[in-house]
């Protein structure tokens, strides 16, 4: 009798232990079917990838023939945006717009991580035309992403509506990499020159990112009046500006610009004509020799100076006058020009402010006593230069707008066809007084030039 009734109770323990697992799994099921149709019906926030608001295209004519200006705006809570760009008639163009601004947008919107904090975007239009008939259209990207450093980016498109052509700096200049040489520097002490980033540049980015290669001035802009330079912010320096934009006149680089988009002058008659057709026929150029003086190659080159009746001006280091004070004594008989260009060749952007002064003041100082000459120019190493480098000196700062590039090639040959290939009136030919390549090609490049009628004069002459 007690077997049976243990079997009973053990039965009876087994019915209800199943009751309570088959009533548990209810229960989970029920719940789970619960949570996901709360998740079905109301997604969290940080899901949201993409705006939910409607975006409005409105497409209308523009002051300029044949484009038309399209406006895109959303006022989605998390991420509105408004933006601007051109339309033409020709498909490429048009193309290459539409993909810029479908990637600014996807880039903006899958960036947002479905946070509350203030979004918004902003594109806009800048449309730059030049004689020539091309149009430079410069779209502004300004993002504000709840982070303390608003994103700017600016991006240049170009097109000839006439004929559905674009532009390169390439084009502008020739396709000469030469003039690429002579472009570079402008461009670089322009921007060491710029109040709103010189306290705040990184040397470095600044050579690195003005390297005369096509690439690095390809987002550009050209006015009857200016070459603009557009670069990325936090690109070449910190601090709260925008991009730097760097505009050089046309004036200042005339010389290696093709014909069709070089500046113009009006005279008095209001006839517009090229600054070489200005010049009355009479075309000047500066030779400039740097470095110097040497013992050996400085004579030779004095020499052929002579035999053309050339005349020059040598930027002399403060080192190399204080080793041949007799050589830079036969400049200053010769009747050439005498320029200063520091005592130890540093770059002075780099340097506190009286390194600097003393670099260049010592300078002077050597040359007058050695020369009985006073200094009249001043041109930096390398071409560095900023405000706080122009402080320490009142002498006139010169660079050059053809590199004959003969510290790099070293070969005779290669020097003059560097000079033919960019040479123009009011050129300023950089050289160097301390390569033999330069002594032994310099005969060539004077007869070149005298062929060409042009007549040399100091830098000074050129002003």
């Amino acid at each position: 009798m007690k077997k049976t009734h243990r079997n009973r109770r053990s039965f009876w323990i087994d019915v209800t232990f199943s009751i309570v697992i088959i009533a548990l799994t209810v229960s989970a099921i029920s719940l789970i079917s619960l949570t996901a149709k709360k998740e079905t019906a109301s997604p969290p926030e940080n899901k949201k990838t993409t705006t939910q608001a409607p975006v409005v295209v409105d497409t209308t004519d523009s002051n300029y023939p044949a484009i038309k200006i399209s406006t895109e705006t959303s006022n989605d809570l998390y991420t509105p945006f408004s933006i601007q760009y051109p339309q033409s008639l020709h498909s490429p163009f048009n193309k290459a717009i539409t993909s810029y601004i479908k990637d600014a947008k996807r880039g903006y919107l899958n960036k947002h991580d479905g946070s509350k904090l203030k979004r918004k975007m902003n594109i806009s239009l800048d449309i730059l035309t030049h004689r020539s008939g091309n149009y430079s259209f410069v779209l502004t990207d300004s993002r504000t992403t709840g982070k303390p450093n608003e994103e700017t980016r600016i991006r240049s498109f170009h097109l000839n509506p006439k004929t559905g052509g674009s532009l390169t700096i390439s084009d502008v200049l020739g396709h000469n990499s030469e003039h690429l040489e002579i472009l570079s520097p402008l461009v670089r002490e322009a921007i060491y020159n710029d109040p709103l980033i010189a306290d705040y540049i990184f040397p470095e980015e600044v050579h690195i990112q003005t390297e005369p290669t096509w690439a690095n001035f390809d987002n550009f802009a050209i006015t009857d009046e200016s070459l603009i330079f557009y670069f990325d912010k936090y690109e070449l320096a910190a601090g709260k500006v925008g991009p730097p934009v760097i505009a050089i006149p046309l004036s200042d680089v005339n010389n290696i610009l093709t014909e069709e988009f070089q500046s113009v002058i009006v005279d008095s008659a209001e006839n517009s004509i090229t600054k070489e057709e200005h010049d009355n026929g009479i075309k000047k150029i500066a030779l400039t020799f740097d470095d110097g003086p040497h013992p050996k190659v400085t004579m030779q080159i004095l020499e052929t100076l002579n035999k053309y009746d050339a005349v020059a001006t040598f930027f002399m280091l403060g080192s190399m006058v204080e080793k041949n004070p007799d050589i830079a004594k036969k400049v200053q008989e010769a009747g050439h020009e005498l320029g200063n260009h520091t005592w130890s060749h540093l770059d002075l952007t780099k340097l506190g402010a009286e390194k600097v002064h003393n670099e260049i003041y010592k300078t002077s100082a050597i040359i007058e006593n050695i020369t009985g000459q006073k200094v009249t120019e001043f041109r930096p190493p390398y071409g560095a230069v900023n405000e706080a480098v122009r402080s320490q000196t009142n002498l006139p700062v010169i660079l050059w707008n053809v590199d004959s590039l003969d510290w790099k090639d070293r070969d005779p040959n290669q020097l003059l066809a560097k000079i033919k290939s960019a040479t123009k009136d009011g050129s300023t030919i950089l050289m160097h007084d301390i390569h033999q390549s330069t002594a032994d090609g310099l005969d060539a490049v004077l007869a070149y030039l005298q062929s060409e009628g042009y007549t040399f004069v100091k830098v000074s002459d050129l002003k």
